[in-house]
């Protein structure tokens, strides 16, 4: 992926990147997560509002390792892994952050509303 693409990308309102990671894990069925050595996820957040971010191609969530997350790797999930992982983020009451920039302004949305964007998407591809 060009450099041009993740700017322009990037430059998206946080509305417009989610819609952007919707249609990607659908279309390609994996998304990608941030974890340590010890397979702990990253979170993003402030004042106790800690989310799990998540990003639509691995190139953007590479873009992250850098600074305090220069040692973590990126994991890639398959579409049916993750909806598994959706239903247990729904239980722990874990939001995610949507496909953040590199800024990290993101929309965070609830693991159940994530899941049934995906399918509602996914169903259109059917």
């Amino acid at each position: 992926m060009n450099q041009q693409k993740i700017d322009n990308i990037f430059a998206l309102e946080p509305k417009e990147r989610y819609g952007y990671l919707i249609r990607k894990i659908a279309d390609f069925e994996t998304i990608y997560l941030i974890a340590d050595n010890e397979d702990k996820y990253v979170m993003i957040g402030s004042n106790g509002n800690n989310v799990l971010p998540v990003w639509p191609e691995k190139e953007f969530a590479e873009l992250f390792l850098i600074d305090d997350w220069h040692e973590f790797k990126v994991v890639e999930y398959s579409v049916n892994e993750f909806m598994d992982f959706l239903d247990d983020l729904e239980k722990d009451e874990i939001k995610l952050a949507g496909f953040p920039n590199l800024d990290l302004h993101t929309i965070h949305v609830s693991a159940i509303d994530m899941k049934h964007h995906i399918l509602y998407e996914i169903s259109q591809y059917e």
